[in-house]
């Protein structure tokens, strides 16, 4: 082997860069759509837009195999039980997308009954604007949550020893 092939097949990077691009190129998601958002995120998973090129595509309907909670639609106080419930049961690390005014901030639904955004009861990553947001936006809402995954540190999620 010339020294030219050795360095045309030799990769060097950390462990914790490799595991990172590993789990940006390799979400899944679990949808939670309601209403007009939830017929634009079907809209995202269909061929037009192929969310399957960003490395989305296995979208799981259990929240114990899945890394990537989608809340889209409007979400109603009795709703909400079931959303915390959900969100907890994904095991870590996983992340949450708000998408669309009414899951971010309840959007023009001002009523006892609408949560005034998800975020007062989940941690939200990132929020994809809109009413409803197009396909286009939500792929934009999953490149940012990409970056973010990519500068994670493996330290974050480290398992503290009882005292």
């Amino acid at each position: 082997m010339t020294s030219q092939e050795i360095k045309s097949n030799i990769l060097t990077t950390t462990v914790e860069s490799a595991i990172n691009w590993s789990r940006k190129n390799s979400l899944w998601p679990m949808p939670f759509g309601t209403a007009c958002c939830g017929i634009e995120m079907m809209a995202a998973l269909a061929a037009r837009t192929d969310i399957a090129r960003f490395g989305a595509e296995a979208i799981r309907f259990s929240p114990r195999q899945s890394d990537l909670l989608l809340v889209a639609g409007r979400i109603t106080i009795k709703m909400m039980p079931v959303l915390t419930r959900i969100y907890e049961q994904m095991p870590e690390p996983k992340w949450v997308i708000s998408m669309g005014a009414c899951a971010s901030s309840g959007g023009v639904f001002d009523t006892y009954s609408v949560i005034q955004g998800v975020d007062q009861f989940i941690p939200v990553d990132v929020y994809v604007p809109g009413c409803p947001p197009r396909p286009e936006g939500v792929l934009d809402g999953l490149m940012k949550l990409q970056d973010l995954v990519e500068r994670e540190r493996l330290s974050d999620y480290s398992v503290s020893t009882p005292v």
